[in-house]
């Protein structure tokens, strides 16, 4: 792969107690055929501390990947959310996330929310800074939630207000859907172990028209389950670099501790429900060691990977290190 040097400058927004500053790193071929690496700069504008911040901008081209934040694409918005360790900004303080993106072209103009003022557009939602955080791309998914994390759900506009059945969530917040017009947020905490169905469907106007629309309706559904591990007493287990392609088994309510080097990437945090990471702290890029934390919440399997990653692979002329990859299988019992 063969990157240009930077033509594109940068883009800052600051509302809402926030300023997010995206700045073009490299870029490489032309149009769609191309891609480049944006990295952003988060900073608290506000007299008040926040603890968790959101940046949205218009969706021009596919996120290849991210670091140092989620970052999801739904109706041409493309939303990123802070990591468990870098929601937290004092005032005047700031910090970063970078993304791949597929095609080239200006970097894009960003809002941002943090909550140490209320939200100033209708795209930042109480889901912002959740634990965890679904989506329409999300339907079908099943997710484990430990007692006490959150869980934020974002969906268009046309969708209507989501319904729960079953135990274990109590819900926080809720705004928009079908048919204020604004996209749908809710904001639901785990109270106690238990089984929750989350449904919605989507809706428009003329449906209720004579004659109505043709329309289809979309149907959306999350299935959560609540567990508390918090009396267990279950054992940590700790696993390095030494570590890599080994098999683990664990029993729920065990802890796993993956620490490894400042150059491995953060690793995904769903692996199905059967792990919850709890919190991830250094790797690339921070120049700290990496080290996350995932409770065995559900009996099954699920495997952890990350790969490495250099400053001079973002580079105009990439190095020609290789990339390492680092995994463990693990296996989760009663």
């Amino acid at each position: 792969m063969v990157m240009a040097p930077l033509v594109a400058g940068t883009a800052a927004a600051a509302v809402g107690g926030c300023s997010a500053t995206a700045t073009i790193q490299s870029q490489w071929g032309s149009g769609t055929a191309g891609g480049q690496v944006v990295a952003v700069t988060v900073a608290n504008t506000s007299a008040q501390a926040a603890t968790r911040w959101t940046v949205t901008w218009t969706a021009t081209g596919q996120v290849v990947s991210a670091w140092n934040a989620t970052v999801s694409v739904s109706g041409g918005t493309a939303t990123a959310v802070n990591a468990t360790y870098n929601g937290s900004l004092a005032p005047g303080a700031s910090t970063s996330f970078g993304m791949q993106l597929a095609g080239t072209g200006a970097a894009p103009a960003m809002s941002c929310d943090n909550d140490a003022v209320p939200p100033t557009h209708a795209s930042s939602s109480s889901s912002s800074g959740a634990d965890v955080r679904v989506t329409d791309a999300d339907s079908g998914r099943t997710v484990t939630l430990l007692v006490g994390q959150t869980l934020g759900v974002s969906l268009p506009a046309t969708f209507r207000p989501v319904t729960a059945s079953g135990s274990g969530l109590s819900q926080v917040s809720s705004s928009g859907g079908f048919p204020t017009g604004q996209p749908f947020a809710a904001l639901y905490r785990a109270v106690a172990p238990g089984s929750v169905d989350l449904s919605s469907q989507t809706d428009y106007a003329c449906l209720h028209t004579t004659p109505p629309c043709a329309l289809p309706i979309a149907l959306w559904a999350v299935h959560v389950q609540v567990v508390d591990v918090s009396s267990s007493g279950g054992q940590t287990v700790t696993v390095t670099t030494a570590d890599n392609g080994r098999a683990l088994s664990l029993r729920v309510g065990d802890t796993l501790v993956v620490s490894l080097p400042s150059q491995y990437d953060p690793p995904p945090s769903n692996t199905g429900g059967v792990l919850v990471q709890r919190d991830v702290s250094g790797g690339y890029p921070t120049n700290q060691p990496l080290v996350v934390h995932y409770t065995a919440a559900a009996p099954g399997q699920a495997d952890v990977t990350t790969y490495t990653d250099n400053p001079c692979d973002h580079d105009p002329t990439p190095c020609p290190g290789p990339i390492m990859r680092w995994t463990i299988h693990v296996s989760v019992t009663t």
